[in-house]
Formats: C-alpha cells, sequence, structure tokens
C-alpha cells in the first residue's frame, strides 16, 4: 500500500467513522462499484479502527475522566453534561452495551450477507436520511430530560443494528436520544461514548481474524494512523457543534441522494 492510497483511506475513515454518513455502506459502496475483488487489508483496518478510537479517548478525555473519578469518590462539580450523574452514566453506558453486543454479533453473524447488498445498502442510506430529518428540531421540546434506563438500552440497540451498512450509527444513535426527549449535547456525546468500547471491541474481533504474515512497511499504516485520528478528531468536533447548532438533520441531503443512487444504479447495472 502507497502513501496516497494509505491517507485516502484514512481520511475516509476518520469523516465517515463519526458523520451520520456510515462508514460501513461506504466501504460496501467502494469496493462493489470501482471493482474491487473484496479482499480488505485488515492489519490497515485495524489500525484504521485503533486511530478513531484514540480519537475519542482524546476528545472525551475530561468527560472520561470525570467519570472515572465519579465512580470511586463524588467528583467536583463540571461543565460537563454528565456532572453529578457519573455513577449513572457509567452504570447506563455499561446497560447501552448490552443490546449493542448481542444485536451487533447476531446481525453480523447471521445477516450480514444480505446487508452488503449495494441496494441494500441504498435502502438504509435512505432510512438514515429519514432519521436524520426527524429528529429535526425535536431537542428544543423537552430540552431538560435526563437519562433513564429506557433511554440507555433504547440507544443501544439503535447502535447494534447499525452494525447494517448504510444505517449510521452517529445517526441513529445521536437522532435517537434526541427523539427521546434527551438535550441535545447529552445525546451527542453519550452516543459517542458508548462508541468508544463498541469500535474497540470490533477491533478485538478483527485481530482474531488475523493470520501470521510478514509485517509490510509501517510507513503507509503510521501515517495512515495519524491522518485518521487527526481526521477523526475533527469529525468528532463538527459532530457535537452540528448537533447544538441544530444542524445535524442537513446530512440527509447527502444520504438521500446517494442512496437513491446506489439503488436505482445497482438494478440498472445488473
Amino acid at each position: 500500500m502507497g502513501y496516497f492510497d494509505a491517507c485516502l483511506l484514512a481520511v475516509l475513515q476518520g469523516l465517515t467513522e463519526f458523520l451520520p454518513v456510515s462508514s460501513s455502506g461506504h466501504l460496501v459502496l467502494v469496493q462493489y462499484f470501482l471493482g474491487s475483488s473484496g479482499e480488505i487489508d485488515l492489519l490497515y483496518n485495524i489500525v484504521l479502527h485503533v486511530a478513531t478510537a484514540v480519537a475519542l479517548l482524546t476528545y472525551f478525555r475530561r468527560d472520561l475522566y470525570g467519570l472515572c473519578t465519579g465512580l470511586i469518590r463524588t467528583a467536583p462539580p463540571s461543565p460537563s453534561v454528565f456532572s453529578g450523574r457519573e455513577r449513572q452514566t457509567v452504570f447506563h453506558i455499561v446497560l447501552a452495551l448490552i443490546p449493542t453486543a448481542l444485536l451487533g454479533l447476531c446481525i453480523d453473524t447471521l445477516f450480514i450477507p444480505f446487508f452488503l447488498r449495494p441496494d441494500v445498502v441504498g435502502c438504509m442510506l435512505l432510512l438514515t436520511g429519514c432519521l436524520l430529518w426527524w429528529g429535526k428540531g425535536q431537542g428544543a421540546r423537552t430540552p431538560t430530560t435526563q437519562m433513564r434506563a429506557r433511554h440507555a438500552l433504547v440507544i443501544g440497540v439503535l447502535q447494534g443494528l447499525a452494525v447494517i451498512p448504510g444505517l449510521s450509527r452517529s445517526g441513529a444513535t445521536i437522532t435517537g436520544g434526541v427523539l427521546l426527549g434527551l438535550k441535545r449535547e447529552l445525546a451527542a456525546r453519550f452516543s459517542l461514548l458508548i462508541s468508544i468500547p463498541a469500535i474497540l471491541g470490533a477491533t478485538l474481533l478483527e485481530v482474531a481474524k488475523l493470520e501470521e504474515q510478514a509485517l509490510p512497511p509501517l510507513g503507509p499504516y503510521v501515517t495512515g494512523m495519524v491522518v485518521a485520528g487527526s481526521v477523526g478528531y475533527a469529525a468528532i468536533a463538527l459532530i457535537l457543534r452540528l448537533v447544538q447548532q441544530e444542524r445535524f438533520h442537513l446530512f440527509a441531503w447527502y444520504v438521500w441522494p446517494l442512496g437513491g443512487l446506489v439503488s436505482i444504479g445497482y438494478h440498472l447495472l445488473r
């Protein structure tokens, strides 16, 4: 793998991992319409996922520190949306990960071949757009609702379903939280926080699939990791800003035409 290809894939991963456009959906479409053999550089894929996880850990370091501190003792007041509810938040994170893991493993094991079809990806992109638009302006109606166990479970279910390529994880979970009545910033930060163990868990599953092989040249891999992490960090900041400004739904204008073109193009090219 050359440096150009490494950087291109890293930028794509860093953006689509967090923006509500589905990174897995884009991967399926690139492989199909560009005539890829379907073989993926698994090691490089792992490197990019580690980079995006590091971006999350770095961006939310203060929130994570506050949550860890709150488990041991009463944390001092802070500007964090989780301030004063650190133990409840950790419980909700664990609770959300249960349906995420169960649904994700079930879909990945039993149904993923069906969902890898481009026309299905196109339909899921259209559904993502509808979810984003549905959440338009909803957060302003009940802006003070605190996180409850039922909210965490629903958001966890949505994250598990987002294993389906084309269904955006951030789009489904953030919009789902807003529709449940959570403050926009709380919904966004909780959604991104629960993606950390989800990304790390998926990465561990990929590591288990690695076969013993000679190490490739490390230059492009290190470069890709730095690029993916930097782009991912910027994408996280952008997502939070757009959610707070109630402009998150504007991504629907990207996934709707893309989903429509993919669905129509797939049937025309068959």
